[in-house]
């Protein structure tokens, strides 16, 4: 089932589960409770590879009659998260999956557990693999390609000007596209992809096994003349088709290269394409066995970093809390110190140590007392700030 492309907010969900809704109510319904329309449904459910109940099939429920019967999730291949990737809405009414444990296992009716067991697998089920000396009917990943390069020479052939020249009318340039074809073709026979497209004159191309995407380049072996074309260096354009060329996954993010090929005394990179478009499912699989560790990695730090930053807070708060409850204490004390002012002062008159109007006495006390009462922490609730215990 397709999960390639998709929102940033899409959710996992199993492919089994998934079937199951789309075989469980006449569409019109289904579509009723993600908000959307039928049509729209059908659609999406079809751009996620998912088989949907053939026409008349409600009529026949309804009716009593035989039915096909529901179909079974196709095996993961290699490269596969064995989940499917779809919008935000299915959360209504499916349960998000968690992603396959990295772990394993990892076997199905189509990827052996064993990398060795795959690879042989895969080389045995491609074949022998033939790369034309001309792109007959090309593989849909490099057919834009080929477009705009005849864009180009239609356009070249009018202006003249260098700068709609052609950039792959070169033989080189000729033998890479159809060695990226051939490769293309042969992963498409076990069901993978492949595509390429044009960058400031360079030929960039990528594998896509299942779900997991691998960056490819292809090379020239050692030396060779350059020219200056459009303020790029590049390859000269008379450089023959002979020229030893490489083909390797992009780096990893330590720059290391992991799988290679290329022309050598026994054979050119056409005579390989089988091998290597068996070791690309290979590497795809093996990719996509290493990326759910590194996201099990990812997700255990987040949680680390997580749970780091919530006892932060939760020292901050509890720090919060003392010094609420030491203010606490120096409100009372300060409500306390100026009751027991206004008494002082109540009993001094009292003895006729100071002579002060009865009026005024009473008019200062009243305001001393209120203002006592608004910083004691007890009247005012402010001990509510450090009653209880915080939590994050």
């Amino acid at each position: 089932m397709s999960t390639r492309y998709g929102n940033w907010n899409d959710i996992l969900v199993l492919p089994e589960e998934l079937i199951a809704f789309a075989w469980s109510a006449p569409m019109r319904d289904l579509a009723a409770k993600l908000d959307i329309s039928d049509v729209g449904l059908r659609k999406q459910l079809s751009n996620y590879d998912v088989p949907l109940p053939p026409q008349g099939y409600w009529n026949k429920v309804h009716a009593g009659k035989p039915t096909p019967p529901r179909p079974g999730v196709r095996p993961r291949r290699p490269g596969e998260m064995g989940r499917v990737k779809v919008d935000a809405r299915y959360a209504k009414v499916l349960s998000i999956a968690q992603a396959m444990p990295s772990a394993g296992p990892f076997a199905s009716a189509t990827v052996p557990e064993n990398l060795d067991d795959l690879f042989a697998q895969e080389v045995k089920a491609i074949g022998r693999v033939v790369a034309p000396k001309t792109i007959g009917v090309p593989h849909r990943g490099i057919a834009h390609v080929l477009k705009q390069e005849a864009r180009r020479q239609e356009k070249f052939s009018k202006s003249n000007w260098d700068w709609e020249r052609p950039i792959f009318d070169s033989a080189l340039s000729k033998r890479c596209l159809r060695i990226l074809n051939g490769l293309f073709l042969a992963l498409s026979k076990r069901g993978h992809d492949g595509d390429a497209h044009e960058s400031n004159q360079e030929l960039h191309a990528r594998a896509i096994i299942g779900d997991t995407y691998l960056g490819l380049n292809l090379t020239i072996v050692g030396k060779y003349k350059k020219v200056r074309r459009n303020g790029y260096e590049r390859p000269a354009p008379d450089l023959p088709a002979s020229t030893t060329l490489a083909i390797s996954l992009a780096p990893d993010f330590d720059g290391r290269v992991s799988k290679s090929w290329q022309d050598d005394d026994e054979s050119r990179l056409e005579d390989k394409i089988a091998v290597i478009a068996a070791e690309l499912i290979v590497a795809g699989e093996e990719k996509f066995r290493k990326n759910l560790k590194e996201a099990e990695e990812r997700a255990e730090e987040f949680r680390q970093e997580k749970e780091r930053q919530r006892r932060k807070r939760l020292q901050e708060l509890n720090q919060q809390r003392l010094d609420n409850l030491k203010m606490s204490g120096d409100l009372l004390r300060q409500a306390q110190d100026i009751r027991a002012l206004v008494e002082r002062v109540r009993m001094a008159i009292a003895e006729g140590s100071a002579e002060v109007e009865e009026a005024r006495l009473m008019a200062w006390e009243q305001w001393a007392l209120d203002e006592a009462d608004k910083i004691d922490p007890v009247r005012s609730g402010q001990f509510l700030c450090h009653l209880d215990e915080p939590s994050s």
